[in-house]
C-alpha cells in the first residue's frame, strides 16, 4: 500500500530529528546494559526504540541502514548502533554509540572470564555450564538455519555451502582460501569472467602488504591483535561467522583454550548484555589475561567502526553494485557451511549425555520452529544451571 503525503512527512521529520548529546549517550549506555540475546533480539529491540518510540528515524531509513550493515563483517546490532549515532551527532556520535554499546558487556566478561580463571573448576560452576552450553549449541544450530535460510537464494549458492562443508571438513582446505573461492565463483557465474580479472592484480600487493607483519608473529601478544583483527575484517555472515576464526585460530593453532573452554565463553557472552562477538574478550583473557582480554575486545570490533564510519556516504552505491553483491551473495553461502563445521567441532564438549542432548534439541526446536526469542531462551537457560547448580550442592 503506497504511503500517503502526511505518513512521508512523518518519516522525514523522524530522519531529520536531531537528539541531544545527552540523549544519545544515555539511550546506547542504557541499551549496553539490557542487549542481551543476540544479533536478532537487539535489532529487534532497537527498532521498536529507534522507529516507534523515539521516532529518530523512519522504517524506510532503518530497513536500508540494516541493509547495509548486514552486507558487513562483524556484529550487525553494533553497526547499526554506530551508523544510528553517526547520523545524529557525526563522527563522535558514532564513537559514542559504539562504545557505550559495547562496554558494559565488555566490563561483565573480562570480571566473568576472571572468576572462570579462578573458579571454573568448582563443581558449582561446572554444573550451572552443564545447562547452559547445550543450549547455547542448540542455540548455534537455529542461528545456521537462520542464516542457511537467508544466504541461499539460488542452487549455484546451495552447491557453494555444501562445497564449503565438505571442503573444510573433509579436504582440509584452509576456510579462508574456501571464502575467496566461494565469492570469486559465485561472482563469475554472475557476472563474467573479464570483470573478476580486473580485479585480481590487487591480491599480490595485499599478500605483501600481510608478509610485513610475519616478523613479528611469535609474540603472544601480536598473535591476539592479528587473530581477533582479522576475525573482526573478515567475519561475514554475522556475529556466528566469528566462531570459525576464533576455533580455527585460538584453539587448533595456538592451543590456547579447548573447545570445551571456548564454548563456556560463548555461553556466558549469551548470557551477558553486549554483541555475541564479546567472546572473543573471554578467549583473549585466556591468552594473555586482562591486556589480552582489552587487546582483543579493542581489535574485534575496531574494523566495525571504520566500515561503518567511512561507507555512511556510499551505501547506496555500494548496495547497488552487482558485482560487490554477488561476491559477498557467494562469501555468505560458504559462511554457513564452514560455521556448520566449527559446530560439529564443539559438539563432544557439550553433548555430554542424553539429558545435555535433550537440552540442546529443545532450544534449538524453540528458536528454530517455535520462533521464541533467543534472549528468553538464553536466560530460561541460566535459571536452569542455576537451579541444577543448587540442587546437586544440596544432594
Amino acid at each position: 500500500m503506497p504511503m500517503t503525503a502526511d505518513q512521508k512527512r512523518n518519516d522525514s521529520t523522524a530522519d531529520d530529528q536531531m537528539p541531544s548529546w545527552r540523549e544519545v549517550f544515555l539511550y546506547f549506555l542504557f541499551l549496553g546494559f539490557v542487549n542481551i540475546g543476540g544479533p536478532v533480539a537487539q535489532i529487534t529491540m532497537m527498532f521498536n526504540h529507534m522507529v516507534e518510540k523515539r521516532h529518530w528515524l523512519s522504517k524506510d531509513r532503518f530497513v536500508k541502514i540494516m541493509a547495509f550493515c548486514h552486507m558487513l563483517p562483524g556484529p550487525e546490532a553494533l553497526q547499526l548502533a554506530i551508523y544510528v549515532g553517526y547520523l545524529k551527532r557525526k563522527v563522535w556520535g558514532g564513537v559514542l554509540a559504539g562504545l557505550t554499546f559495547i562496554l558494559p558487556g565488555a566490563v561483565v566478561m573480562i570480571v566473568l572470564s576472571w572468576l572462570y580463571v579462578k573458579y571454573g573448576k568448582l563443581p558449582q560452576v561446572t554444573n550451572a555450564l552443564y545447562v547452559l552450553k547445550p543450549a547455547v549449541l542448540g542455540i548455534i544450530a537455529a542461528g545456521i538455519i537462520k542464516l542457511g535460510r537467508a544466504a541461499i537464494r539460488s542452487f549455484f549458492l546451495a552447491v557453494l555451502l555444501v562445497g564449503a562443508f565438505a571442503g573444510m571438513r573433509f579436504a582440509g582446505i584452509n576456510f579462508l582460501l574456501i571464502l575467496l573461492i566461494a565469492g570469486v565463483l559465485n561472482l563469475i557465474v554472475d557476472r563474467g569472467w573479464p570483470l573478476v580479472k580486473k580485479t585480481a592484480p590487487t591480491l599480490p600487493a595485499v599478500v605483501g602488504g600481510i608478509a610485513l607483519l610475519l616478523p613479528f608473529a611469535g609474540s603472544r601478544l601480536f598473535q591476539v591483535i592479528w587473530l581477533f583483527l582479522k576475525t573482526g575484517l573478515l567475519s561475514f555472515g554475522g556475529a556466528y561467522a566469528s566462531l570459525v576464526f576464533v576455533q580455527r585460530g585460538a584453539v587448533a593453532e595456538y592451543h590456547w583454550l579447548s573447545d570445551g573452554q571456548l564454548l563456556d565463553g560463548v555461553a556466558l557472552s549469551v548470557a551477558t548484555p553486549g554483541p555475541f562477538m564479546l567472546f572473543t574478550a573471554f578467549v583473549g583473557y585466556i591468552a594473555s589475561g586482562v591486556t589480552g582480554a582489552v587487546l582483543a575486545t579493542f581489535f574485534v570490533f575496531l574494523p566495525s567502526f571504520v566500515f561503518v564510519m567511512g561507507g555512511v556516504h556510499y551505501v547506496e552505491k555500494v548496495r547497488e553494485n552487482r558485482a560487490v553483491q554477488a561476491f559477498l551473495a557467494g562469501v555468505s553461502a560458504a559462511v554457513v557451511g564452514v560455521i556448520a563445521v566449527v559446530s560439529l567441532d564443539l559438539i563432544p564438549a557439550a553433548l555430554v549425555n542424553w539429558p545435555a542432548i535433550i537440552i540442546a534439541a529443545v532450544a534449538f526446536v524453540l528458536i528454530a520452529f517455535l520462533k521464541r526469542d533467543v534472549a528468553l531462551v538464553a536466560v530460561a537457560a541460566i535459571g536452569g544451571g542455576v537451579v541444577y547448580a543448587v540442587v546437586r550442592a544440596l544432594a
